[in-house]
């Protein structure tokens, strides 16, 4: 059965999900509601949101979400709202990002299937830190097969301001999906803060610069304990 977070993880209490061949930490509550708003609002006022199709079966398919990008040199620029978190992302993380892609859900029936975030033949070490905003929906991860890792899928709801930063070794050995969910109606969009190139990452320094984050902004209070942990070692 797939392992819920609910009674594990809390705005005190960011949870690492993979520790082993791989660096998940999920944090609740990043970002406090007016800040997420503000991100969701300036999304909504101009970004421009892309239509993808792919073959499946010698059919043309429409992937089902929607995408589009912003970010340094890009058609689309940061916003201010999106600048003032990929900056507390970069003080969580102690690296830095170069734009972000985004994901829009329109509802239930829009999902990914399991996959790494990998681009191309890039470093596959890259850090990705995945912001929710919106709808809650189920994210989850698993180990991939050719991995020799031997864990259950891990499975947790991320809501509006939550965050998921994936570091290290993880797109090596894990992938992760947000599956179809007919039951919801409600609007999700996902920013993942993204490099061109790899660089260092600071996993222990993380927490502890999120309590200093500029208000309005509440990344994670004061005297945060360790992180509770998931997948650490093979079974």
């Amino acid at each position: 059965m797939p392992r819920q977070t609910a009674l594990f993880a809390s705005s005190a209490s960011p949870t690492r999900l993979v520790g082993d061949r791989g660096d998940v930490t999920y944090v609740p509550e990043f970002l406090d509601r007016a800040l997420a708003d503000a991100v969701v609002r300036e999304l909504r006022a101009d970004t421009r949101w892309r239509a993808d199709s792919r073959m499946m079966y010698g059919k043309r398919v429409l992937v089902p979400r929607e995408t589009a990008g912003r970010g340094d040199k890009m058609p689309q620029p940061w916003t201010p709202a999106l600048a003032l978190v990929r900056e507390l992302a970069e003080r969580h993380t102690g690296t830095t990002f170069d734009y972000c892609f985004l994901n829009r859900y329109r509802d239930g029936q829009d999902a990914v299937a399991w996959h790494g975030d990998r681009d191309g033949t890039r470093d596959a070490r890259l850090v990705v830190a995945s912001l929710s905003l919106g709808a809650t929906r189920q994210f989850q991860l698993r180990p991939k097969k050719d991995s020799g890792l031997r864990y259950d899928p891990i499975t947790i709801d991320v809501a509006h301001g939550d965050l998921v930063v994936m570091a290290g070794d993880t797109q090596l050995y894990w992938e992760h999906r947000v599956p179809r969910d007919p039951r919801l109606t409600g609007e999700r969009l996902n920013v993942t803060f993204r490099q061109h190139r790899a660089r260092s990452y600071t996993t222990e320094d993380s927490v502890v610069n999120c309590a200093s984050s500029v208000e309005p902004v509440r990344a994670v209070v004061d005297d945060v304990p360790p992180p509770t942990t998931f997948a650490t070692s093979s079974k």
